[in-house]
């Protein structure tokens, strides 16, 4: 069976077809059906195709990046591992062997690779091969493609990491049942060296991207300042309140440096900043409302920016606009005020989840 996969951004694709066992009567291991004449299959093939000047899929022998591309589009769209890693491998082989030079393109594979499913190793090494070029190299010629490649690195390795610690936190609050943590074991999930130096290496490559960018915000750079929220995310205690602020201070000034203010989704990402720096603070109430009034504003001029732009609702930006007045009816002395926030969270959340049904309220 014969089955076409995602097109990257030049029109290459690729064809992947299972192929029977060259075994006459081979089995997969698990087969147990007395009348079955043989049903296991061997390695996928892969055919790489591409249109011609008319429009016609044609044949073509694929360069390590255009591998590289097509996995990355593959990771983008399908979930089957096994494939993409498949992909990946391909290339790597082919930046060893045809492209050797080109120590960029394959640390860029290790690190896409380690993202597309969840390799730290891989992660680490595309890391350390792009570190070892900004020492032998001068650093002031490299360009935005690099340091957004080093900061994919290392935001990639933050959120294994980090996602790995909050799985132990939860399972250690499962074993207290109703005893509350003592400090002494709550500064075991604190952020360790190794994190810290990471995300101040990742906050460091994300400014140099945006400087050699010269105000160019492209698809890449987004995709790294929302890295750097899903890391902040993933931040949730207070424990963690003074490297959330690093993080969502730097965030914010990174979305500054753009028209933010007529870009639905980096309204909604400063908003989002915002709202979780907000969850963090314990005492001081008025602090919060300040934070919470800003983000209710961002939020209603993305939603009001994105309806008009795409002539339908921002899903996002209702939710986020729930989660903001359901936080400010909490931080209200009035009841009648109350009442009247809590009224308009419940509203959001139902225009969120009528666009979006898998919100949960």
């Amino acid at each position: 069976m014969s089955k076409r996969l995602a097109e990257d951004d030049e029109g290459h694709s690729f064809r992947a077809k299972r192929v029977r066992s060259t075994k006459k009567d081979g089995h997969v291991a698990d087969c147990n059906d007395p009348e079955c004449e043989g049903c296991d299959v061997g390695e996928v093939e892969f055919s790489f195709v591409r249109k011609d000047e008319n429009g016609n899929d044609q044949t073509f022998k694929p360069t390590a990046h255009d591998l590289l591309s097509m996995a990355v589009a593959e990771a983008e769209t399908d979930q089957d591992n096994d494939m993409i890693r498949r992909l990946f491998d391909m290339a790597l082989e082919m930046f060893e062997k045809a492209e050797p030079e080109d120590r960029t393109g394959y640390a860029t594979c290790l690190i896409e690779l380690g993202r597309a499913v969840g390799v730290e190793e891989s992660l680490r090494e595309g890391l350390d091969i792009l570190r070892g070029m900004s020492k032998k190299e001068d650093a002031s010629a490299f360009t935005t493609e690099h340091w957004l490649h080093v900061a994919r690195a290392a935001l990639g390795l933050l959120l294994i990491i980090r996602k790995r610690f909050n799985v132990a936190f939860e399972e250690f609050l499962e074993e207290q049942e109703d005893e509350v943590p003592s400090n002494e074991q709550l500064k075991k999930y604190s952020l360790k060296r190794e994190e810290i130096n990471l995300y101040k290496e990742a906050l460091n490559a994300v400014e140099k991207a945006l400087v050699t960018s010269k105000g160019s915000l492209t698809k890449e750079a987004r995709s790294a300042l929302h890295d750097v929220q899903s890391y902040v995310q993933l931040l949730d205690h207070p424990q963690h309140y003074s490297h959330v602020a690093v993080l969502t201070d730097a965030l914010e000034k990174y979305i500054q440096q753009f028209s933010y203010k007529s870009d639905p989704d980096l309204l909604a990402l400063f908003a989002s900043s915002l709202v979780h720096k907000q969850s963090l603070i314990a005492e001081d109430h008025e602090k919060q409302k300040e934070l919470l009034d800003k983000s209710e504003k961002l939020l209603l001029d993305a939603n009001k920016l994105y309806q008009s732009e795409h002539k339908k609702e921002y899903p996002r930006g209702w939710e986020l606009l729930a989660m903001t007045q359901l936080n400010q009816s909490n931080l209200l002395d009035d009841e009648d005020e109350v009442v009247k926030k809590y009224d308009e969270a419940v509203e959001s959340f139902k225009t969120a989840h009528k666009l979006n049904p898998g919100i949960q309220a």
